[in-house]
C-alpha cells in the first residue's frame, strides 16, 4: 500500500479542496478519492438509518454496472446490524473490521450458516470475498459505514498498512459529524425564529453591545413599546430603568458564566400599569466568547396559570381513567374518586324544597350517616349549601367561622374540622348542592382544586340527571 510520504503528498494536496466544497457529497467524495489513491482501488461510504438500512450510498472506484447491482442488492438490514455488533469483535482492527473469508466463523455469518467451499490460498492474502469496513457513530449509533476493498498490495491488513485508511476515517467522520451539527444548529435556528416570531413568549435579542436587533410581537404587547423605537437602540436605552435595575445583577452573571440565570421583576409599563414578569437571559457565546443575549419573558400569572392547568389535566386523568359501568355507578366511583384524591368523607347531597325554605339531605354516599332528616335545614347565608347555590360557586369553610351555624350543629356530630359545597346543575328546575366533610382544617383549596372540583361537579350533575329525570311529572 502506499506510503506514509504519499499519504501526506496526497491529504495537503486534497485538504485545502475539502474546506472550499459546501456539501457532504462533494467533502465525502473527495475523501474517498484520496484513500483510493492510498492504495485501494475500490471506495464506498453508506449512511445508515436507525433500522440500519442503507439510505444513501457514495462510491468511489466502481463502474456504472457495479454501482446498480450494489443499489439492487443493499445488505440486509439484520444482517448489517450483526457486523456491527459483538459478533464480529474478535476481527477488529480499530477503527475497520476485517472479516477474511478463508475464516469458517465469518463464512458462517456471511452465508447465514449455510456450508461453503473453503478456498485454496497458500499464503495469507486479501480474497474477493473479504470484507474491510469501518462504521461512523453519532451518540452511540452507527450513521455510516466506510467499505474498502480491492487493495493494490493483497497482503492482508494490518494496524500497520491500515494507518492511512485510519487517518481518512477520522477525516470522513469529523465531516459527518460537523454536517450533523451544522444540521442541529440549522433546525435549532429554524425553531429559534418560530417562537420568535409566532410564540406566547416575549423575546428581545440583543447584540455583544447591547444593541436590540430583533424584537417579537408578544414583547412588543407586554412592554407596550413599538418594534420601531426599539429595534437597532440600545436595550439599556429603551426600556424601563427600574426594570432594567432588577436585572442588571442577573445579566451581569449570565455573561459572566454564560449560563441561563431566571427571574422574577416587576415590570411598570407605559400606562403606569404594574405586572409580575418570569425573565429568563440566556447568554449567546461562540466557545468562551459572549456574543450576545436573548431576553425571554412572560407575566407571571400566565406561567401559573399554565402550571395549574397542567396539574389540573393529570388529575383529571388520574381520576377518570378507570370510570366505568351505568350513571349510578359512574356517581359512585366520582365521589369514592374524589374522597379518596383529597381525603373528603361523609360526602351528602342536597336539593332545595320546593317552596324554596329548606336544604333536604337526599341522598348519602356514605353508609355511617342515618337519619339523613337531621342534615335538612333552611335555605339561607348560615348554610354552606345554600351559599354554593346562591352563588353559583364552590364554597369552602372551616369551624372558625362562627357565622355558619347550621354546620356548626353537622361539624358536632360528624366531628370535623372543615367542609366544601358544590353547586350542581342537574336540571333547570333544580337547585342542588354536593357537600363534603373534611377531616382536617390543614386543607388547602388552590387554584387547581377549585378547576377540578368545579369540573367533577359537572360530571356528577350529568350522571344525576337520569335519576332525577325519572322522578319529574312529566316522566311519571
Amino acid at each position: 500500500m502506499a506510503s506514509d510520504l504519499n499519504l501526506l503528498d496526497t491529504l495537503s494536496s486534497n485538504l485545502y479542496q475539502l474546506k472550499i466544497l459546501k456539501t457532504i457529497d462533494e467533502k465525502c467524495n473527495l475523501l474517498l478519492e484520496t484513500l483510493r489513491k492510498t492504495g485501494w482501488r475500490k471506495a464506498s461510504l453508506g449512511f445508515l438509518n436507525s433500522k440500519y438500512e442503507t439510505k444513501k450510498t457514495l462510491y468511489s472506484g466502481y463502474e456504472p454496472e457495479a454501482i446498480q447491482y450494489s443499489e439492487d442488492h443493499k445488505l440486509p438490514p439484520e444482517k448489517r446490524k450483526a457486523l456491527l455488533s459483538s459478533a464480529v469483535e474478535r476481527w477488529r482492527i480499530i477503527p475497520f473490521y476485517y472479516l477474511p473469508w478463508k475464516d469458517e466463523r465469518v463464512r458462517y455469518i456471511l452465508t447465514d450458516g449455510l456450508k461453503t467451499e473453503i478456498p485454496l490460498q497458500h499464503k495469507p492474502e486479501w480474497h474477493k470475498n473479504d470484507l474491510l469496513y469501518a462504521p461512523i457513530y453519532f451518540e452511540g449509533r452507527p450513521i455510516a459505514v466506510l467499505n474498502l476493498d480491492e487493495p493494490k498490495d493483497p497482503s492482508i491488513p494490518s494496524k500497520v498498512n491500515l494507518r492511512a485508511p485510519t487517518i481518512i476515517h477520522s477525516f470522513i467522520t469529523e465531516v459527518i459529524l460537523q454536517t450533523v451539527c451544522e444540521e442541529h444548529y440549522e433546525n435549532f435556528l429554524q425553531i429559534h425564529r418560530s417562537i420568535i416570531a409566532r410564540g406566547t413568549i416575549g423575546i428581545i435579542e440583543l447584540d455583544e453591545t447591547g444593541k436590540i436587533v430583533d424584537v417579537n410581537d408578544v414583547a412588543e404587547q407586554i412592554l407596550k413599546i413599538s418594534k420601531v423605537k426599539l429595534l437597532d437602540n440600545k436595550y439599556n436605552k429603551v426600556l424601563n430603568i427600574e426594570f432594567l435595575d432588577q436585572i442588571a445583577p442577573a445579566f451581569q452573571e449570565a455573561m459572566k458564566t454564560l449560563k441561563d440565570v431566571n427571574l422574577n421583576v416587576e415590570f411598570c409599563d407605559i400606562n403606569n400599569e404594574k405586572h409580575m414578569l418570569e425573565v429568563h437571559l440566556t447568554p449567546l457565546h461562540l466557545l468562551y466568547d459572549y456574543t450576545g443575549m436573548v431576553l425571554s419573558f412572560n407575566y407571571l400569572e400566565k406561567t401559573e396559570i399554565f402550571a395549574t392547568y397542567r396539574t389540573v389535566l393529570d388529575n383529571l386523568n388520574a381520576l377518570t381513567s378507570h370510570l366505568s359501568g351505568d350513571y349510578i355507578n359512574i356517581q359512585n366511583q366520582l365521589i369514592q374518586l374524589m374522597c379518596a384524591q383529597y381525603r373528603f368523607i361523609f360526602p351528602r347531597l342536597y336539593i332545595l324544597s320546593e317552596d324554596r325554605e329548606i336544604l333536604k339531605c337526599v341522598l348519602s354516599y356514605d353508609p355511617a350517616l342515618e337519619n339523613l332528616s337531621f342534615f335538612d335545614h333552611p335555605f339561607n347565608r348560615n348554610s354552606l349549601a345554600a351559599n354554593a347555590i346562591l352563588e353559583d360557586m364552590l364554597v369552602y369553610t372551616t369551624e372558625k367561622e362562627k357565622n355558619v351555624r347550621d354546620l356548626r350543629r353537622i361539624w358536632e356530630r360528624l366531628k370535623t374540622k372543615a367542609a366544601v359545597a358544590i353547586p350542581l346543575h342537574i336540571m333547570t328546575e333544580i337547585k342542588a348542592a354536593l357537600v363534603f366533610d373534611i377531616e382536617s382544617a390543614d386543607f388547602f383549596l388552590d387554584e387547581s382544586k377549585k378547576i377540578t372540583l368545579d369540573l367533577f361537579g359537572k360530571l356528577i350533575s350529568l350522571a344525576l340527571r337520569p335519576i332525577f329525570e325519572k322522578s319529574t311529572p312529566e316522566n311519571q
